[in-house]
């Protein structure tokens, strides 16, 4: 990571920061992608261009809840510095409390998603094993759906 007056720059790969880690600031993407992972290390989603990361934990006063790493390409990223998050709590109640909301929505279904990923990976890791069933996967997998034999 190097920092550049108001912006960051992270290598391919590198961890930007993970689950647990206090929040410093947030950023918003200039350049590249970032992967967002679950504790579990599912990928909820791949940030570009235009978008905010690690916004969630200032506003919600809590430490982070997801993991974020720099995609295959260097990312650059502007700093919004904590203070912006504190000042928008203090001068207009309405729209933090709406904001507020919606991000506790998304830590929610953020959540709900990892359950269900790995609810669905144990039973496919329950099925393995079972040649009519992995017959089934493997055209399933592969894109070959037969309907009705």
């Amino acid at each position: 990571m190097k920092r550049n007056n108001d912006l960051i720059i992270w290598d391919p790969g590198e961890l930007i920061y993970e689950i647990g880690s206090p929040p410093h600031e947030a950023y918003l993407i200039t350049e590249g992608r970032v992967k967002i992972e679950t504790k579990d290390k599912f990928t909820l989603s791949t940030l570009g261009i235009g978008e905010i990361f690690g916004e969630s934990s200032l506003l919600l006063d809590t430490n982070r809840t997801v993991t974020a790493k720099a995609s295959s390409k260097q990312v650059i990223a502007k700093i919004i510095p904590k203070e912006y998050f504190l000042k928008l709590k203090d001068n207009d109640i309405v729209l933090s409390a709406l904001v507020r909301k919606t991000q506790v929505r998304l830590m929610d279904a953020n959540n709900k998603i990892n359950q269900l990923a790995n609810e669905v990976s144990e039973l496919l890791s329950s099925l393995k094993g079972d040649s009519k069933i992995d017959g089934e996967l493997s055209n399933f997998s592969s894109g070959t759906i037969i309907v009705g034999k």
